[in-house]
């Protein structure tokens, strides 16, 4: 039988409380980790168990936590594993262990290194945006503006998670998500629905939306795409995520998933309607950009210049079939201009 328990934050958990932490600091985050367990009196469960899946999370379940005195489990993730794959394995009906708090441990000072590296940002950006927690290390100030970009950008990217700042041997103070509902809200989602409240000291860090009924042209995309994320022609966009649509590809809406220098356009499934009929999720383009130094203004009339024209959309969706189209296959990732 799955016991109920209760934790910090209040809420009647069903099942045993489990708080998920990541991090491209590998010795911080399992310091970090250990340090909350430690602090309340929860299991820690190394990366390496963690790696084996959520059968065996089930399983320590079973043979501890059915202990005298254990409330729950903190589970430490590698860099490999999607977060995603961590919420909803543990959001699932059937599981034993029930996510309560996604803590992603983050060094300021890092922050912009692990942006250089296509792979490593990739990694932040998944891992910031599905937090509910972030816990800051402690910083060298000696690089405040560096620093408050970092700052900037966390918030941008998360802005519904919450803050702490590790200093020392201090973890974060009571936190608790409902992830049986989804996580939290990333910055992109926040701006395409119009919820996104820029921070009050945001630096050099903004964020833009463009909207644009007609559909890419493929081959003018893909030139904006060099110009903006290989050669920063508008600002340097960290960040970009939405929903697009490619002339010669006209009816399939993709999702668009960016990250520094890596896109992903991968395939939306049509949302069934009353009747049995298919609806199109969009015709054009909606899509939310965030990043340093942006000019917003440069950056759409550029995205404008490479949708179809009148004469274009007089030419009907036969001739856009025929558009030179260098995208690779959908759910592959490409960089651009390579």
């Amino acid at each position: 039988m799955q016991k109920s328990s209760e934790p910090a934050c209040g809420r009647v958990v069903k099942g045993i409380e489990a708080i998920a932490v990541v991090g491209l600091c590998a010795a911080e985050r399992r310091r970090y980790a250990m340090r909350l367990a430690g602090a309340r009196g929860y299991v820690f469960v190394p990366a390496e168990q963690t790696a084996q899946g959520i059968e065996t999370i089930d399983r320590l379940v079973d043979l501890i936590g059915l202990a005298s005195g254990v409330h729950g489990f903190v589970l430490e993730y590698d860099d490999g594993t999607c977060c995603a794959e961590i919420i909803g394995a543990l959001s699932a009906p059937e599981t034993r262990a029930v996510l309560t708090d996604l803590v992603c441990v983050l060094d300021p000072v890092c922050l912009p290194g692990d942006l250089e590296s296509e792979d490593r940002a990739a990694v932040l950006v998944d891992q910031v945006e599905f937090a509910s927690t972030l816990a800051l290390l402690k910083a060298d100030i000696s690089d405040l503006a560096g620093i408050a970009d970092a700052l900037g950008l966390i918030e941008h990217l998360a802005p519904e998670a919450g803050q702490y700042l590790i200093d020392g041997d201090d973890v974060h103070g009571p936190w608790c998500w409902n992830f049986g509902e989804g996580p939290p809200a990333a910055g992109w989602t926040a701006i395409l629905n119009s919820e996104f409240r820029p921070p009050s000291r945001p630096g050099r860090v903004s964020a833009c939306r463009f909207e644009q009924a007609r559909p890419f042209h493929p081959q003018r995309l893909q030139a904006v795409l060099t110009a903006a994320l290989g050669e920063d022609c508008w600002g340097r966009i960290v960040r970009s995520a939405g929903f697009a649509r490619l002339a010669s590809r006209l009816y399939v809406t993709a999702h668009w998933d960016q990250a520094v220098t890596r896109l992903l356009l991968s395939p939306m499934p049509a949302d069934p309607v009353a009747g049995g009929g298919v609806e199109l999720l969009a015709w054009g383009q909606d899509l939310a950009f965030i990043g340093l130094d942006l000019d917003e203004a440069g950056l759409c009339e550029a995205l404008d210049r490479a949708v179809l024209t009148d004469a274009e959309l007089l030419a009907g969706p036969m001739a856009w079939l025929e558009y030179p189209d260098e995208f690779p296959a959908w759910d592959s990732a490409r960089r651009p201009g390579g």
